[in-house]
């Protein structure tokens, strides 16, 4: 099962990256063919998809159908699976047809709170249109993926990811040589997500199939766990949402399109890497799930100590690299036109570098509804932080001081988040705040040394950039290694040498 676990976070890691890679390169394309208000344009009309702002009330269905999946992989009652499929997509069913009409319905009033000006008001009216249609695929869509995550077939979703991704920077592309109206781009993507989500349920299909999985009734006791489960997911993401996919709807709210895109190229590498994370513990759930229903309590607390020591060491120090040398990236990605606001793409950097923490932790415990809902109290701190801090400094840095409320809110919880996961796991505090306290401090001396290297040498092309980036990690994840592990943690890469074959496999 770990190896399992392993090869598919490998997967998702190498395909993402691709896809994230793609994604970026589309930016400048975008904004120096159409503009920052076209591109703002874009990223409002995105909102209101799964993958947007929608995502707080698409229910947690991807999540719920994983455990479903995985949990009957471990106790093999298929018929029991069949009634909870059954009742999830049915639920989004009801959801993806009240979510579609009511943006058709309400378009024109967006088009208002958006402060869509005349010459653009035809063309996002009709995205508007043609994305509440594509939302009847993309809501069931969701529950299709989970069955496929509850597999572990990560092989299959990371290449329609990369795919999909591939053929939109390619047509847009084309696009940009044909110098066509920015609403194509905005068509383009939702074409390539639709033939993302018929391949992902092509295979979810087969693959429920092959277990017989059944059209049958669910029962009371049934209905009452999925709607609690899905209640408990949906409180998350509201709360999650607001932090995230809704700050581009306020920011529209109050400055409009240029606002919107604006913001969104400042976060957007660091809402990437945010997003890297969040794909690489997807391949979580479904061990945790069954580990969980085998009841093997040593095994999950195993897992969640990993995720709170390992993943932090190996993630954080890139990240901490682009937050320094964000002027630099800022210059040669988008080119002098936000180069003085590279200030705040670098802050922002420090989010997801403040989710590495509770990510793993956060994701295992969704088995947990206890767990998950004191970390749920926890996130409704942050979000209140988020808006007293961003209210309050909202007249001096417009767009920019959600970003700042979204740095201070994610810093001032994180030890309560951190304290919250490791009393679940039973982990002794003294060790677990030395190995903690020791990655802080080993960080916190390598980024201000790199800040200084920057202040004399010129990163002013993407091998520099690169080279120094490296050097920066490797000094950092050297250190960690023999200063923050212990055994535990280091037998962890043994096994990831003898999946990719770098060690020699026993017999």
């Amino acid at each position: 099962m770990i190896k399992r676990l392993i090869q598919n976070t490998v997967i998702s890691t190498l395909a993402f990256g691709v896809a994230a890679l793609l994604g970026l390169i589309v930016i400048p394309l975008i904004i120096r063919t159409w503009g920052v208000t076209e591109f703002g344009l874009i990223v409002i009309s995105r909102l209101l998809l799964p993958s947007g702002m929608m995502a707080v009330l698409d229910l947690g269905l991807s999540e719920v159908a994983t455990q479903i999946v995985a949990r009957a992989r471990e106790h093999r009652d298929w018929m029991q699976a069949s009634r909870q499929i059954v009742l999830l997509s049915t639920i989004s069913i009801v959801l993806t047809l009240i979510l579609s009409a009511a943006i058709w319905l309400l378009t024109p009033l967006f088009v208002i709170v958006m402060k869509v000006d005349a010459a653009h008001l035809e063309s996002f009216t009709r995205i508007m249109h043609f994305t509440s249609v594509a939302n009847l695929i993309f809501v069931p869509g969701l529950v299709w993926e989970g069955v496929v995550k509850g597999f572990e077939r990560y092989n299959l979703l990371r290449f329609a990811e990369v795919t999909s991704t591939a053929a939109y920077l390619g047509l847009t592309f084309v696009a940009s040589l044909m110098a066509a109206g920015f609403e194509v781009v905005a068509y383009i993507y939702l074409a390539t997500l639709v033939a993302r989500a018929i391949v992902i349920g092509i295979a979810a299909f087969v693959a429920l199939r092959h277990k017989h999985v059944r059209m049958l009734p669910w029962t009371p006791d049934i209905r009452q766990d999925i709607l609690h489960r899905c209640l408990l997911l949906l409180q998350g993401k509201l709360m999650g949402g607001v932090s995230g996919p809704f700050q581009p709807f306020l920011i529209g709210l109050l400055f409009g399109p240029k606002g919107v895109g604006t913001y969104d190229a400042l976060v957007r590498l660091s809402r990437v890497s945010k997003i890297v994370v969040s794909l690489l513990t997807s391949a979580l759930l479904p061990v945790a799930s069954r580990l969980d229903e085998r009841g093997s309590t040593t095994s999950f607390q195993r897992l969640g100590d990993l995720g709170l020591i390992v993943t932090p060491m190996l993630v954080v120090p890139p990240l901490a690299a682009a937050a320094i040398l964000s002027p630099e990236i800022m210059r040669i990605w988008i080119g002098p036109l936000l180069a003085p606001y590279a200030f705040w793409m670098g802050l922002s950097f420090l989010v997801p570098i403040c989710a590495q923490y509770v990510a793993i932790g956060s994701l295992i415990f969704l088995t947990r509804p206890d767990v998950q809902a004191r970390l749920n109290g926890l996130m409704a701190a942050q979000l209140l932080v988020w808006a007293v801090v961003s209210a309050a400094t909202l007249h001096q840095f417009a767009e920019r001081a959600l970003i700042l409320g979204q740095v201070v809110g994610s810093i001032a919880i994180l030890p309560w988040q951190l304290n919250q996961l490791r009393s679940a796991l039973e982990l002794n505090r003294n060790r677990f705040a030395k190995s903690v306290g020791t990655q802080f401090a080993i960080l916190a001396l390598a980024s201000a040394f790199l800040a200084i290297i920057a202040g004399y040498i010129q990163f002013d092309s993407v091998l520099k950039l690169a080279l120094g980036s490296t050097a920066f990690c490797l000094i950092t994840w050297v250190l960690q290694y023999f200063m923050v592990l212990e055994k535990r943690h280091r037998t962890i890469f043994p096994a990831v040498g003898q999946l990719m074959g770098l060690t020699s496999r026993s017999n």
